[in-house]
Parts: C-alpha cells; sequence; structure tokens
C-alpha cells in the first residue's frame, strides 16, 4: 500500500475544511483505526503494524502517520483504549462491604466480565511490555490498581492476620486474581467461564475463610 493510496482528502481539502471539522474527522479517524487495532488482538495479532492497521482500517499510511510517528504509539493508543474500555466493568460498588462470601462472588464475577471485555489486549498489553517501556509501565501499573482493589475488598480477613502473614496472603489473593491467572485457566486449561469462576472461588475461600 503506498502512502496516498486510500486518503479520503486530499492536504488541500484539509485546509479548506474548517477547524472544528478537522478535529472532529481526526478523531473519528483515530477511533476507527484503534477499534481495528482491538479487533486485531481479539484474532490473536498482537503485533499490528501500521501498514496492517491502515489497510483493515482503510485509511492511509500517511494519514496513520500523521496521527502515530511509529507502530509502537499505535499499541500504545490502542491498549489505552483497552484499559479505558475495561474500566467500565471494572469497578467495584460497594467495595470491602458485606459477607466474604459475596464479596468473593462479586469480585470473581467482576474480574470474569473484565477478561470477557479485554482479555486480548490484555494479552497484547503483556506481549509487547518488554519491547515498549511505556506499555510496560502501563502493565505494571494495571496489576498496581488490581492488587490495590484485591486489597480493599477483603481488607477485613487481611487485617485479621498477624503482620508477618499478611502480605503473603495478599500476595497469594492477587496472584489469583489478577487477569493473567485468569487467562491461563480458559485458554490454557480450557475451563469454561463457569469453571473457571468455582475454581477461583473455591480457592479465594480456602484463602481468606
Amino acid at each position: 500500500m503506498s502512502l496516498d493510496s486510500v486518503d479520503p482528502m486530499t492536504e488541500a481539502d484539509e485546509k479548506m475544511e474548517p477547524v472544528d471539522g478537522r478535529v472532529a474527522r481526526r478523531q473519528r479517524n483515530i477511533d476507527n483505526v484503534l477499534d481495528v487495532v482491538l479487533e486485531m488482538f481479539g484474532e490473536e495479532s498482537l503485533f499490528p503494524t501500521i501498514e496492517q492497521a491502515a489497510d483493515r482500517s482503510g485509511l492511509s499510511l500517511r494519514s496513520l502517520y500523521r496521527y502515530f510517528a511509529d507502530p509502537g504509539e499505535l499499541l500504545e493508543a490502542a491498549i489505552v483504549r483497552s484499559r479505558e474500555v475495561g474500566a467500565e466493568v471494572a469497578h467495584l460498588p460497594n467495595i470491602g462491604e458485606g459477607p466474604l462470601d459475596q464479596r468473593v462472588d462479586d469480585f470473581v464475577a467482576m474480574r470474569l466480565r473484565l477478561y470477557a471485555r479485554v482479555g486480548p489486549g490484555y494479552r497484547a498489553t503483556v506481549a509487547n511490555a518488554a519491547r515498549h517501556p511505556r506499555i510496560g509501565e502501563e502493565l505494571a501499573s494495571v496489576r498496581t490498581v488490581f492488587r490495590t482493589q484485591f486489597e480493599a475488598q477483603f481488607a477485613t480477613e487481611l487485617a485479621k492476620r498477624d503482620a508477618s502473614d499478611r502480605d503473603p496472603l495478599l500476595s497469594a489473593g492477587d496472584l489469583l486474581t489478577q487477569l493473567d491467572s485468569i487467562d491461563f485457566l480458559r485458554r490454557h486449561r480450557g475451563f469454561s467461564p463457569k469453571k473457571t469462576g468455582k475454581t477461583l472461588k473455591a480457592s479465594l475461600l480456602a484463602l481468606l475463610g
């Protein structure tokens, strides 16, 4: 594909377009290509190139290189988009409140919904973290948020333990409920969502009870 092969507007046309129109069109194009990259993640294409994204989105290479300086920037933007999508289902109301069994049920159900929504984007984040430092930082940040959320949901049980036992317990529960563990059970062990949920619930109750 050449740089000019699928440009929807010439540069002269763009200059004549009102500024608000150019900004809106630019954002639509960016949203479109990021959605395309997320689709590619879902197809296990975890290292998409700008050329592939241009071909799938119908935008020209010239356009994409105006939006993203290199493939790393495109990947970073798509991974941030995946995180934003996940935020819609990652919220846990009344965190830390209620009996243990209900909190375990709510927590596991939320993490399974999150995995269903952003699993491919998360796998792409893990796959690209070593090659792109900012993606590595994003991955570390997300994992820290997950740990903090687990700690808040089960603060009552953690507070009952001696200081020497508290951090190992927190680390074990955090490990069980990271998306990496859910991905392992779903993809590598072939568990259904229901079996994955039962496994996580039983493990957390044994750990925290």
